[in-house]
């Protein structure tokens, strides 16, 4: 069995041409249908150390088939479509240490897009991130970053060419927007897994095996709820069951919403690795800075500080 294994490794995939006989010789059997079929009793057989030998080749060949060749023309996946999912949601829960992720996000309702975010995230203390929306032109639109070990959080926004960037001091660890995200892509996660008729597709491409997911399209309903998701499609990594791409619609708080997203890179790097400064916003010769008094309210901060600055300027 070894080497009739190793044998199958080493040449590689099963020619169209044998797997093609292979399915021929499986659909001509007869009318015979299920895992198991009744027989009629057959003549018991005297053993002899022939009869043997032949027996455990044929179990040999039985196992290669079943082992072997039937996985490379197309059959099921050991794990299922909620398992999968389950794997997933436990991959994005376990990660340690610093961590980059760069994607390409769409959202109906918002122009622009697809925008491209770079998103850089202290696993072990969520509280401490950068965000960073890119458009088009590869200028940044949009940031908000947050430490609390320097006491710091900064907002940029560009307007009519130009960056805005307004500063306070973080007094408290505030909530992680990065963290939010999250928790709302896991809540649809974890939709799909409760779903019963979920479609898995495995794909194998150029840069490795990966699982499709789809759920069905549901018809909305009157009165719509909180949260309800209505469609949904994952592509899972098999190697370590991150997210490659995503898509769902549906409704939050009554509102439609439509969501897509592409994971184009990720690091992972040691929190000593990881500069302080990598969590700052810096500002360019021309951007504006403007700086404020931190609250709990990271929204307000800024309205109160623009809104300050613009009274000092009118005298």
């Amino acid at each position: 069995m070894a080497d009739l294994a190793a044998l199958m490794a080493n040449e590689g995939d099963v020619p169209a041409a044998v797997g093609t006989r292979l399915r021929a010789a499986v659909a001509s059997r007869g009318p015979v249908r299920g895992a198991t079929a009744l027989r009629g009793s057959a003549p018991r057989p005297s053993w002899q150390p022939a009869a043997w030998l032949s027996a455990m080749a044929t179990a040999a060949v039985v196992a290669l088939v079943v082992f072997l060749i039937l996985p490379r023309f197309g059959a099921p996946t050991d794990l299922s479509a909620a398992q999968i999912l389950g794997r997933s949601l436990e991959t994005m829960s376990a990660v340690r240490g610093v961590e980059l992720l760069e994607y390409e996000l769409s959202i109906a309702g918002v122009p622009g897009g697809p925008h491209r975010i770079q998103h850089l995230i202290d696993r072990e203390q969520p509280a401490r991130y950068r965000f960073v929306n890119y458009g088009s032109d590869g200028v940044p639109e949009s940031a908000i970053s947050q430490d609390p070990f320097s006491g710091r959080r900064s907002e940029l926004i560009r307007v009519d060419g130009r960056n805005y960037i307004v500063r306070s001091p973080s007094r408290d660890v505030l909530f992680s927007f990065p963290q939010m995200v999250q928790a709302q892509i896991e809540t649809v996660i974890t939709m799909m897994q409760a779903t019963a008729d979920q479609k898995l597709t495995v794909l194998d491409t150029p840069g490795g095996r990966q699982y499709l997911i789809e759920m069905p399209p549901v018809t909305p309903k009157a009165g719509a709820g909180a949260f309800d998701l209505y469609q949904a499609r994952a592509v899972i990594d098999a190697r370590d069951f991150r997210i490659r791409e995503f898509a769902a619609s549906g409704t939050l708080l009554k509102q439609p919403y439509s969501v897509t997203f592409k994971l184009t890179r990720e690091l992972l790097r040691a929190r000593a690795e990881v500069a302080p400064a990598e969590f700052e916003i810096p500002a360019g010769a021309s951007d504006v800075v403007l700086e404020g008094e931190g609250t709990g309210d990271p929204f307000s901060d800024v309205l109160v500080t623009v809104l300050r600055e613009l009274g000092r300027v009118k005298g």
